[in-house]
């Protein structure tokens, strides 16, 4: 079975039953099918086929997983585009991906506006949505005049089914190929690793735009229902989509899970039917762990996953393990688990040989869930893909026990003097520290040294500390060539779609305006 069957099946067997909760509308497997045919038909119309990529820029709606199994069944390749994008980096999407037909969302029209004519000009097929757009093709209208089903296409499960862009090495974004088989798998064995089941409410609050698309489609798996944040992340808002449509199971970011705490606190929420809150892009402090399991009185597991593995999830870190961690072995708390049976990990060292359990090297993977390769990077993909194996450029070790601790990127890696310093290590410090709300530590260039660790610090509000008192509580706690040579503290940290910390906008700071460091520039 492909990602395309499973949309019939639950068609068949769970009609009636919500697929989708967005707001206040809502579509049944039976609608969603039916819609879904629709709009495949409407854009075979159009004059795509298989192989053909479609696009689509939208906040988080309904629209999104239409046009998401639409592609699914004609066999055009699914291609998101981060709202957030600047217009340069929006037309690099658009023309290195080759979408034939852009779907827009009419809000999102005008972050458009300085290269709608480049994209006229390329001959691409527009279409708007959700109000009034201006757009060539009106998406409902598609949808009314076309035949109730598309035409036949023959897939196979190493056919590609998706591009995902990521961020790149050369300051544009890489789009990662995608095939049927791999999105098939990772769907399935994440539902299986997360334990999510047919009576389950999920609600992944992320952005579509990039690889967790994956996470909104899962319920393909086995008939869930998913709920949608109707428009993007609000902390007030999915507290109260939880109470309001008994939401099970859902994934955030530890930045989200600190901020929906202290919403949480203003009062009024129910969140009594929540069973499991996963969580991924970083381990969370014992502290915020504890606060949750207190405050929510559910389940908690982290996850570690990326783009290049179809957004499957690498390794799972099971509530069990946080219960382990905050009475008998604290150190769990900074791994993201053991690898999930899907998954073949392999700690390596720069020539590739195999490391031994406790060595610090390159994370490699093997799965069914690894991407074909970065489209249109040939050499990029022959340096990441080696004989069946993924290297994800991430820095890791594996316990005796299997469980894997991620120290850093290697492209965070920093060479201070002769010593390798992991700026994951010093960020744990601090995070310790109780004024430290959010800290980043990155290389910065260092005359005598040739990079010196920086942090970059914000604090919780109605708390206090000098950089001089967090330099202090890190002396005692990590070797002197780890404590940071520099602590600046600012009131926000940069964020991506994700949540994750922005460290190469950081890394920017110092290496475009060196007078910010406290030592004369590198020349």
């Amino acid at each position: 079975m492909l990602p395309r069957d499973y949309i019939a099946r639950c068609a068949t067997h769970y009609p009636d039953r919500i697929a989708y909760h967005d707001g206040d509308r809502a579509l049944s497997w039976q609608q969603v099918h039916a819609r879904s045919d629709r709009l495949a038909a409407a854009l075979q119309g159009l004059g795509l086929k298989k192989g053909d990529a479609a696009a689509i820029l939208s906040h988080e709606h309904l629209e999104v997983y239409e046009h998401l199994y639409a592609c699914y069944k004609t066999g055009l390749l699914r291609c998101g585009i981060n709202w957030r994008y600047a217009p340069r980096e929006m037309l690099h999407v658009i023309r290195d991906s080759n979408a034939r037909v852009i779907l827009v969302q009419a809000n999102c029209v005008p972050l458009l506006a300085e290269i709608l004519d480049d994209i006229r000009a390329d001959g691409r097929i527009l279409i708007g949505y959700g109000g009034a757009h201006g757009l060539q093709h009106d998406y409902e209208t598609l949808i009314d005049r076309a035949d109730a089903r598309p035409r036949p296409t023959e897939l196979d499960q190493d056919d590609l089914i998706a591009l995902s862009y990521t961020s790149g090495t050369t300051g544009l974004p890489k789009g990662v190929m995608l095939t049927q088989g791999a999105m098939r798998d990772s769907m399935l064995y994440t539902v299986l690793g997360i334990g999510l089941r047919y009576e389950d409410v999920w609600f992944p609050p992320t952005a579509s735009g990039w690889i967790t698309f994956v996470l909104g489609s899962m319920n393909l798996m086995n008939g869930m229902t998913v709920v949608l944040p109707n428009g993007d992340f609000d902390t007030a808002r999915f507290l109260q989509f939880v109470g309001r449509y008994r939401v099970t199971a859902t994934i955030i970011v530890p930045l989200m899970m600190q901020r929906l705490l202290d919403e949480y606190d203003r009062g009024g929420y129910d969140l009594s039917s929540l069973r499991l809150v996963t969580y991924g892009s970083s381990p969370a402090r014992p502290a915020l762990i504890r606060r949750t399991m207190d405050t929510f009185g559910c389940e908690l597991m982290q996850l570690y996953g990326i783009t290049e593995t179809t957004g499957g999830w690498v390794s799972f870190l099971h509530h069990d393990d946080h219960l382990r961690g905050l009475s008998e072995r604290p150190e769990l708390l900074t791994s993201c688990g053991r690898g999930g049976v899907h998954m073949e990990l392999s700690i390596r060292d720069e020539r590739g040989r195999p490391l031994a359990a406790g060595e610090v090297g390159e994370v490699w993977i093997r799965a069914s869930t690894n991407m074909r390769g970065y489209l249109n990077l040939p050499d990029l993909t022959a340096q990441t893909l080696v004989d069946g194996w993924l290297k994800t450029h991430d820095l890791g070790r594996l316990d005796a026990d299997g469980y894997l601790y991620l120290t850093d990127r290697k492209n965070f890696l920093i060479i201070s003097g002769a010593a390798n310093v992991y700026p994951s290590v010093v960020e744990t410090v601090l995070a310790e520290h109780p004024a430290v709300r959010e800290v980043a530590v990155i290389g910065a260039p260092h005359p005598e040294w040739g990079e010196a660790v920086v942090a970059t610090v914000s604090l919780r509000e109605g708390t206090s500390a000098s950089a001089a008192e967090l330099l202090a509580f890190c002396r005692p706690r990590l070797a002197k060539y780890e404590v940071p040579k520099h602590i600046e503290i600012i009131d926000d940290l940069p964020k991506g779609l994700t949540g994750k910390v922005l460290k190469k906008n950081i890394q920017g700071w110092y290496r475009d305006n060196p007078a910010r460091l406290p030592w004369k520039a590198v020349d």
